[in-house]
C-alpha cells in the first residue's frame, strides 16, 4: 500500500484516546450516524447500470466497425506464399503465437513461430533510413524497436535430430538476421511447450554470437535458411498474416468484453 493510500485509510479510523492504559474509541454523535441515506442507496446501482450499459454500447459499436472492415479475400495477401512454399497454418485460437509448418523433399519438417501481437505493433517507418533531425541515440532506439523475434525449427524425420534458429526480423527492410543456432537431439526437446522444457532450453549453450562464426559458415547457414523458405517473402507473409490474425483475436476479445457488459 502506498503512503498516500495509507494516509487516506487512516483518516477513516475512529480517533482513539487513552484512559488508564486502555484504548477507547471516540464515538461520533448518534444523530449524525442516523442521517437518512435512502437517496444515495437507491442511486448507486442505477449509476452502476448506466456505466455498464455505456461500456457495452461502445463495445457493440467497435465490433460493428471491425467486422464491417473485414474483407472476404483478406487472406489472399498471404495465401500465395503458403501455396508457393507449401506451408500450412497451424490454428492457435486465442494465442498470440502463430505457427506455420512445411515438409520438404529431403525429409525435414520446418516449423516457423512468431508473435503476431509483436509484429502487428512494430513501429514500422518506411523512411527510417532517411536523414532526420533525431539524435543518433533516438535513431538507434527506434531502429532497435523495429525487430520481431522469429524462431525456425527444422527436424529430420530419419533420426529426429533437430536444429533451432532464432532470428530477428526487420520489418522495414523485410530482412532476417540470425541471432543464434542451437542443435537438439530430438524434435520434442526443441518443440515441447511445457514450462520445464522451456527452462531447459534457456539453460542450454546456444553457441557463440552468429557474427563471430566463420564467414563461410555464416553464409552457408543463411543459404540453408533461404532454401527452406526463409526469404523476404516470408517477412511479407509474417507481416500480413500477423495483421489478419491480430484483428481476428481483437474481434474475439471485443465480443468477450461485450458478453460481460451486456
Amino acid at each position: 500500500m502506498s503512503f498516500r493510500a495509507a494516509l487516506r485509510l487512516s483518516r477513516n479510523i475512529p480517533r482513539v484516546s487513552r484512559v488508564s492504559g486502555c484504548r477507547v474509541a471516540t464515538i461520533q454523535p448518534f444523530a449524525r450516524i442516523l442521517i437518512p441515506q435512502t437517496r444515495t442507496f437507491m442511486s448507486t446501482p442505477i449509476k452502476f447500470d448506466e456505466r455498464s450499459k455505456n461500456v457495452g454500447e461502445i463495445l457493440k459499436s467497435e465490433i460493428s466497425v471491425e467486422t464491417e472492415s473485414e474483407v472476404d479475400d483478406q487472406s489472399k495477401s498471404f495465401q500465395e506464399f503458403l501455396d508457393k512454399y507449401d506451408f500450412s497454418v497451424i490454428e492457435t485460437p486465442g494465442k498470440n503465437l502463430a505457427e506455420i509448418v512445411r515438409k520438404t523433399a529431403d525429409g525435414e519438417t520446418v516449423h516457423v513461430f512468431f508473435d503476431v501481437a509483436q509484429v502487428a505493433n512494430l513501429p514500422y517507418d518506411a523512411a527510417m533510413g532517411e536523414a532526420s533531425k533525431e539524435t543518433e541515440d533516438e535513431q538507434y532506439n527506434a531502429y532497435g524497436e523495429n525487430f520481431a523475434n522469429v524462431n525456425v525449427v527444422v527436424a529430420k524425420e530419419a533420426d529426429q535430430s533437430t536444429i533451432s534458429i532464432e532470428l530477428l526480423m526487420n520489418l522495414s527492410e523485410g530482412a532476417f538476421y540470425v541471432d543464434s543456432v542451437t542443435p537438439f537431439a530430438n524434435a520434442d526437446a526443441a518443440l515441447n511447450e511445457s514450462a520445464e522444457a522451456e527452462v531447459k532450453r534457456e539453460l542450454l549453450y546456444h553457441g557463440p554470437p552468429f557474427s563471430n562464426l566463420d564467414e563461410e559458415l555464416q553464409e552457408s547457414l543463411e543459404a540453408y535458411l533461404e532454401s527452406r523458405g526463409v526469404t523476404e517473402e516470408l517477412a511479407a507473409f509474417i507481416e500480413s498474416f500477423s495483421e489478419f490474425k491480430e484483428n481476428q483475436e481483437y474481434i474475439k476479445w471485443l465480443k468477450g468484453m461485450k458478453s460481460f457488459f451486456s
